[in-house]
């Protein structure tokens, strides 16, 4: 038996479907002092990412992600745990505005950031609700445009079993 996969982001968000939606006392930036000083990235990548796919082409890759995303939220004036969907939507213009495919900037970047979060929302150990790249796929067109790469280049239907 198979079953079609959900091609919005909207049948992935869960509860929250919209920034405006989630109370200020849940939204991420009311974190800041907690996340002050920690490399939130950083520990991901050592405890989490590198301990399942160790390899020199993961290490690459996220360094790439990483140094883009640590890079843009700085700009943002916010931590990198710490993201809005607006944030991560004027990311992915700016990935989108470089010279790289859709493809590229997907593959290579906005899905590492995406697991991040998602890892961020598991763990007990931190207070996420919410995948702000994912929100931000609802919200905003570049962000949604960016996030339907995965839709677009799957198959339609997955098996059950």
């Amino acid at each position: 038996m198979t079953r079609r996969k959900g091609t919005k982001p909207e049948q992935f968000a869960g509860a929250f479907q919209q920034y405006s939606e989630i109370p200020r006392r849940y939204r991420l930036e009311t974190y800041a002092g907690q996340y002050r000083g920690q490399d939130t990235w950083g520990s991901y990548c050592d405890q989490v990412l590198f301990d399942e796919y160790d390899s020199n082409h993961m290490r690459r890759a996220a360094r790439k992600a990483g140094d883009s995303w640590l890079s843009h939220m700085q700009t943002q004036g916010r931590h990198h745990a710490l993201a809005t969907p607006h944030d991560a939507n004027l990311w992915c213009q700016e990935l989108l505005d470089g010279d790289r495919s859709r493809r590229t900037c997907y593959e290579h970047y906005f899905v590492r950031i995406y697991q991040f979060y998602d890892y961020l929302k598991q763990n007990h150990r931190h207070p996420h609700l919410y995948n702000p790249l994912l929100l931000a796929a609802i919200e905003y067109d570049t962000a949604r445009h960016l996030w339907m790469f995965r839709i677009d280049t799957r198959p339609e239907a997955v098996s059950r079993e």
